[in-house]
């Protein structure tokens, strides 16, 4: 069936604030009316639009769920002339849910013309217009099965298949037909991963069979990179099976689970039946598509750096609706490439008035970074001040060391010396200028950085927001010349950060002289590929030990720089020594990440929820000494055999 031959639909791509109820309803209904205005016969929502969907256990507190639940009769009473389908939670105070608690079903509503419509040929037990999700994710950070009931578990505990619920729902069209339709939610079409009988659960397929003329699929699916293509390519698969026109509805904004912000772009796509794109909306704002009776608009796809730009600015904007208020925001600028960034994001976010910098200087740092600080936030116009702390710094050291306990005096090491003043300026300056002030500070950590522990505890490992602790060095750097080229039309950080003349560096110690180009102990490129495999993609060291072993090890990391890694290692022996360097910073790193603040999620995996860790001994599986020993007897030459 082709879109001509369907009522003229409405997709709408709203921003939902979580947990604002009374905020999404009525935006809802200003939707419903300017659906009704452009013409059309059906408008569809995301999943869970009413109370948001990433609530975390706030699902737990039944009175404010009735209260969210309430809000249904509040869209039905909107829908009069009209079909509108939408997300929201159903409660079900005479079942017990998976908690212990009055059952909760995430659903659909359909409802036309003011009534709840309904499909006599389902089973008994769920109100009339509604339909619960059938598959639950259980992975990263979703948490349907700790507080939602499946349509997979209602239909095992009744002795039904699941798909006995797969009958359409028809509703009249104005030209005195009718409109026949399949629902899901979200998880629903990434059914390739569920079994139901020995078979794929594809839930669409049964609709098909059924008769539906089309199927739409709600979702709060937070944006990672190179999900949308994953999500186009399945639609693929599966309407070659069951053609049929498919419309995926996202919202946008951001949502959290307390340790990780997560972001919606929106991507609202109408499919043809082969699975091609007819229509798709703006990416990350507000839009509706209407889409039926004439071609609809298909936005551009957006790059993995636009992208991630875009999610960036969505999840600090985020912190204004949970604090109900506009932020503003202290950051602490050393004259690196993060807080560089860092800032440009804040500045681009709330506009350089509510923003404020201090550069917080010691003996060891330079003036070239000094200069960078204050440079940056000139051009972006945000209040900046230079707050020298090596008074206190020399101050505190001497105090340290003269304190001792009876049994032992201690070592005041140059690690010591290098955290205190990170210290000083997180737990000290930062937080006090941020309390006199009444401003919010970042956290300027990148994941790099993050992963190994490369940070102090209560000195930068700090803050309200970690923007960029899931971008990887090289995605900084990436992001910092997008900000230059295509934000800002020119140079706004430094191209000295840029062109490698100066060094990263924490600049705590003369070791870390950015002048004579000494910098962080971190192989940027290198490690960062090995960093996305171990954290991404769940690889141990033992699988990259058999890369090394096989040759096939730059090509897995896809990072095939040969001769910077020739540069880097001298013999298997001095490649390993790093490996397992890297491998002990990340498992001696894991109760910093445990306290860091939230991070904005834009990977396959960010720390907090997202990748849940937990504080183990070390341990190495057997086959890591085995292939260890083979390490040290082989040869780099060999390996890669390079002449």
């Amino acid at each position: 069936m082709a879109f001509t031959d369907l009522p003229p639909i409405a997709l709408v791509q709203m921003e939902v604030i979580p947990g604002r109820p009374e905020r999404n309803a009525a935006r809802m209904v200003d939707f419903i009316d300017d659906a009704r205005k452009a013409g059309a016969e059906v408008v569809v929502f995301s999943e869970m639009c009413i109370p948001g969907y990433l609530m975390g256990d706030t699902w737990e507190l039944d009175t404010l769920v009735e209260d969210f639940a309430a809000y249904s009769d509040d869209i039905r009473a909107a829908s009069r002339g009209m079909t509108v389908i939408f997300g929201n939670v159903v409660m079900d105070k005479a079942a017990i849910g998976e908690d212990g608690r009055a059952r909760k079903y995430n659903a659909v509503h359909v409802c036309h013309d003011g009534q709840a419509v309904g499909r006599d040929a389902v089973p008994a037990g769920l109100p009339a217009g509604v339909h619960p999700k059938t598959l639950h994710p259980n992975y990263r950070f979703f948490d349907d099965d700790r507080h939602f009931y499946s349509l997979r578990k209602l239909a095992e505990s009744t002795g039904r298949s699941v798909y006995d619920w797969m009958v359409p729902f028809e509703v009249p069209r104005r030209d005195g037909g009718s409109f026949r339709f399949g629902v899901q939610l979200c998880e629903d079409i990434w059914c390739q991963d569920y079994n139901c009988g020995g078979d794929t659960l594809d839930t669409l397929r049964a609709y098909h069979a059924n008769g539906a003329q089309a199927v739409f699929n709600l979702s709060a699916s937070p944006w990672t990179w190179q999900k949308n293509d994953k999500r186009n390519r399945t639609v693929r698969e599966v309407l070659a099976r069951s053609p049929l026109p498919f419309f995926y509805v996202n919202h946008v904004g951001a949502q959290n689970n307390g340790k990780n912000i997560l972001v919606f772009d929106g991507d609202t796509t109408a499919y043809d039946s082969d699975g091609s794109i007819s229509a798709r909306a703006t990416h990350w704002s507000e839009d509706m598509l209407v889409v039926g009776e004439k071609a609809s608009p298909v936005s551009d796809a957006q790059s993995e750096i636009e992208a991630i730009y875009d999610a960036l600015l969505t999840g600090i904007a985020h912190l204004d609706d949970t604090r109900g208020r506009r932020s503003r925001y202290l950051i602490g600028v050393s004259g690196g490439i993060d807080s560089s960034v860092v800032a440009c994001l804040l500045a681009q976010v709330c506009g350089p008035e509510r923003v404020f910098a201090v550069n917080m200087p010691t003996r060891f740092n330079a003036d070239v970074t000094r200069a960078n600080a204050q440079v940056l936030c000139e051009r972006l116009g945000v209040d900046y001040l230079s707050c020298p702390i090596d008074d206190i710094y020399q101050q505190l050291a001497q105090k340290i060391k003269a304190t001792h306990f009876a049994r032992e005096k201690g070592d005041y090491t140059r690690l010591v010396d290098e955290n205190l003043q990170a210290r000083i300026r997180g737990a000290d300056m930062l937080a006090g200028l941020a309390a006199k002030h009444g401003l919010i500070f970042t956290n300027n950590g990148n994941k790099t950085e993050v992963a190994l522990g490369y940070a102090t505890l209560y000195g930068d490992v700090n803050g309200a927001l970690a923007p960029i602790a899931d971008l990887y060095k090289p995605q900084v750097h990436a992001l910092a010349r997008y900000l230059n080229a295509h934000v800002h039309g020119k140079e706004i950080i430094p191209e000295n950060l840029l062109d490698g003349s100066t060094v990263p560096s924490a600049e705590l110690s003369d070791a870390q002289d950015v002048t004579k180009g000494l910098g962080d102990p971190i192989k940027y490129g290198y490690h960062d590929a090995l960093l996305r495999q171990m954290i991404e993609y769940r690889r141990h060291p033992a699988d990259i030990l058999g890369w090394y072993l096989d040759g096939s090890l730059l090509d897995a990391l896809e990072w095939t720089e040969v001769d910077k890694f020739r540069a880097y290692f001298r013999d298997s022996k001095s490649w390993l020594e790093d490996l397992e360097w890297l491998a002990r910073q990340m498992q001696i790193s894991y109760f910093k990440r445990i306290q860091a603040p939230p991070i904005i999620v834009v990977s396959k995996r960010a720390f907090g929820f997202d990748l849940r860790e937990s504080q183990l001994p070390d341990y190495t599986p057997r086959v890591y000494d085995e292939r260890r020993k083979r390490v040290l007897e082989s040869s780099i030459d060999e390996v890669f055999a390079i002449p």
